[in-house]
């Protein structure tokens, strides 16, 4: 049976708590024939987070799109097993992080690619997929929480900005590392294949 709607904003107004969901969220939620008794899973998508960042190390300069989904969930409240389960297998799809001996990624569906096609700046891009992440806050948000958890570890307002930077790794909570693993191989006169496990 589908779940009923919680979540909720306070509206700064009227000083009370409504509930968040939108005409189609609510039109979906009352809709027999998608009822969860049939099979559905429906989520709606939180905060998808894309900076662009550049990187410089010992070889050169390269330029960076990062991405990653948060899903935000107040009061505490945990994801249902359905949600977890559609968090879960989209988590794999949308990570292109390579493995290594400092990497643990079991959660992972084949090789997604390293590069995407940018429409706004109308060129391939070297992208960094993070995956999805569950942001939980005790309360509504940072200002009124008195915790708050990313991938249920407990974090601080800081840790929170510099997660949403891409200043500290979605995965493990330290400091990013965009830096090359291997040093390019050359294949020919001035030209030179990035080897790289990042």
């Amino acid at each position: 049976m589908t779940r009923p709607y919680t979540q909720q904003f306070h509206c700064p107004n009227c000083k009370t708590m409504h509930t968040a969901e939108t005409l189609f969220g609510r039109w979906i939620r009352n809709c027999k024939s998608l009822d969860s008794r049939l099979g559905y899973s429906v989520s709606d998508q939180d905060y998808w987070i894309h900076r662009y960042k550049t990187n410089t190390d010992s070889i050169g300069t390269r330029e960076f799109q990062l991405l990653m989904l948060v899903e935000i969930k107040t009061f505490g409240t945990e994801l249902s097993d359905a949600q977890t389960d559609t968090l879960h297998m989209a988590n794999q799809l949308m990570r292109n992080r390579m493995q290594t001996p400092t990497k643990d990624l079991r959660y992972q569906a084949g090789e997604a690619p390293l590069e995407v096609y940018s429409a706004m700046l109308r060129r391939v891009v070297q992208m960094r997929a993070y995956g999805m992440h569950v942001l939980t806050f005790s309360h509504l948000g940072p200002d009124d929480s008195e915790w708050m958890t990313w991938d249920r570890q407990q974090i601080t307002e800081d840790q929170l900005i510099a997660l949403l930077r891409f200043d500290l790794d979605p995965d493990t909570l330290g400091p990013l590392d965009l830096r090359r693993h291997h040093a390019p191989r050359s294949i020919g006169p001035g030209l030179f294949e990035e080897e790289e496990a990042a």
